[in-house]
């Protein structure tokens, strides 16, 4: 959609709290970042279309997409934006209308009053709460799902995927850092091995793990021959995956105490959300950037807007989720007379490639409303989007990742990812902590960096070691230096939503707010299993066996 107004003025008002990370917020620090896609309404799994939310946060600010039903039965959406305190959020759902339909000429839409505040609290980056205007307040969650390919690729013939991870004390300060690899044994009668490496205190360890059936869940135990040292030795680790975030707890002794600490990290490998080719070989998922290749980067899920209609003004805008092989698209958009309605549609997630039908619904629950089931009306015809890493070799003017929408009726459009804070992109959006690989060695050496002071077009970390800048406008990444030992060592930093970019791992955002999900309870995934075969006929798209 255009961009509203409401984030403008919300733009100003992050800009002005200032530069330097610890105070650039006034608001509470939480603890998690909500993953950014679609939430789904628990009480109204039945099976059949319903309602659900399209939710992106970033830093401080939220913004939610509903698509939802008129009194009447109609499609209908509405938007609520605004700075979160903390966990929560009041903000006024708002209605337009007038906007543009499919294959129609540009029309700017107006707000169209509001039926009143909604109210969205999270536990944790996976679950939360919502109370519309006229309705209880009930449990929301992220809406998980993954193709049938991506089952055997992954699972069953258990190809090697990689993680970095994190765990964060009681103090909220880093305790343990790791990267890590999973792959099938060659050792007969083991299931999977995870070896870690580049743990503070030159940590070695491998560990046996076992999958738990029917969940991306594994639980792992040392080997014999694992090298603990004095800082830290790990006794046990339970690693939830949930699309690109990896989220659960490890066990360690640390200077004789044991203790269990939450982890957060990242799929950086083998996690099908990135294919790239040009290296040689083909990698079926990789994070980041590589300067002598050619990637092709999948993209965050959360907002994506057509790049042209970006005028301030109210419009139309897209919800894109792409999980584990898969991809799920709303549209919300308007029809002809300028009534507000939402498309939908899903389908496999091929390279860089998707093309699926955008169905439209009715009937389903209105706000305030009694419970009530959606029926699919019909389709507008295909979404085919196509990704490509965007490069200014490439005869653009910026280094984001863009896609080209084929929408029905109109011609091919570029829709970029939506960013709703001020300068983002920009070097301010690198200020936080982040673990960091530093490369002039034989191996890379990861260091824990907080960068805290902006001065031009350089970035500086708190201790003074570590000081970063732009040197290359082809290259959408920031190189940092480091002195370790005498020997200058070099990394590199990208402004990747959702904390994406490869080989690296922001632990805190700008605002101190940690990147990772959170405490999430361990049964939430085989919960989200159950989902899924309640949701596989109430969306437009089915689980393939």
């Amino acid at each position: 959609m255009r961009l509203p107004i409401r984030i403008q003025a919300l733009r100003t008002a992050v800009l002005a709290a200032g530069l330097a990370f610890s105070h650039v917020s006034s608001w509470a620090a939480r603890d998690f970042t909500p993953q950014a896609g679609t939430w789904i309404i628990s009480e109204e799994l039945d099976g059949k279309p319903g309602r659900g939310l399209a939710i992106d946060v970033q830093g401080n600010t939220f913004f939610m997409q509903v698509f939802g039903y008129e009194k009447n039965g109609d499609a209908t959406f509405y938007m609520a934006t605004g700075q979160m305190d903390g966990n929560t959020i009041t903000a006024p759902l708002n209605r337009y209308s007038g906007g543009r339909s499919f294959g129609s000429a540009a029309r700017d839409a107006v707000e169209d009053g509001s039926p009143g505040n909604v109210t969205v609290s999270f536990a944790n980056g996976l679950q939360g709460t919502v109370q519309f205007p006229g309705e209880e307040e009930v449990a929301i969650q992220r809406f998980h799902m993954q193709s049938a390919e991506f089952e055997d690729r992954y699972w069953i013939q258990r190809r090697s995927r990689r993680f970095i991870v994190s765990a964060v004390d009681a103090d909220r300060q880093v305790a343990f850092f790791a990267n890590m690899s999973l792959s099938a044994s060659a050792t007969p009668g083991r299931g999977m091995l995870m070896t870690l490496r580049d743990i503070p205190g030159d940590l070695r360890q491998r560990m046996d793990c076992e999958r738990l059936d029917g969940r991306d869940v594994y639980t792992c135990k040392p080997i014999d021959g694992g090298i603990p040292t004095e800082q830290a030795n790990i006794q046990s680790l339970r690693l939830h995956i949930a699309g690109i975030d990896v989220y659960g707890t490890v066990d360690i002794l640390s200077n004789g105490v044991s203790q269990q600490l939450p982890l957060q990290g990242i799929t950086v490998a083998g996690g099908g959300e990135v294919s790239i080719t040009g290296c040689g070989s083909f990698i079926d998922a990789y994070v980041g950037y590589p300067r002598n290749c050619h990637p092709v980067t999948s993209p965050s899920s959360g907002t994506w807007v057509v790049e042209e209609e970006l005028l301030g003004k109210p419009g139309r805008g897209f919800a894109i989720d792409v999980q584990n092989g898969m991809v799920l698209a709303q549209v919300f958009n308007y029809r002809p007379d300028g009534a507000p309605t939402f498309h939908m549609g899903s389908g496999l997630y091929q390279g860089i490639n998707a093309s699926f039908p955008l169905n439209r619904y009715a009937g389903g629950r209105a706000l305030g409303g009694p419970p009530a089931s959606g029926h699919l009306v019909d389709s507008a015809g295909d979404l085919s989007i196509r990704f490509s890493e965007n490069a200014v070799r490439q005869g653009y003017d910026d280094n984001r990742l863009v896609g080209i929408a084929s929408i029905p009726g109109e011609e091919p459009k570029r829709i970029v990812r939506m960013s709703l804070e001020p300068d983002a992109a920009s070097l301010q959006g690198l200020l936080g902590q982040w673990w960091m690989g530093f490369y002039g060695q034989s191996l890379p050496v990861f260091k824990l960096v907080t960068l805290t002071t902006l001065d031009g077009d350089y970035l500086t970390s708190e201790d003074g070691q570590v000081v970063c800048n732009r040197i290359d406008a082809e290259f959408p990444s920031v190189r940092c230096l480091w002195t370790r030992d005498g020997v200058l060592m070099t990394g590199y930093l990208s402004n990747e939503p959702n904390n994406r970019f490869g080989g690296q791992l922001q632990v805190k955002d700008r605002h101190g707010h940690g990147m990772g999900l959170g405490n999430v309870p361990p049964g939430l995934t085989q919960a989200c299993a159950g989902i899924w075969q309640a949701l596989a006929s109430a969306l437009p798209f089915k689980k393939t066996s």
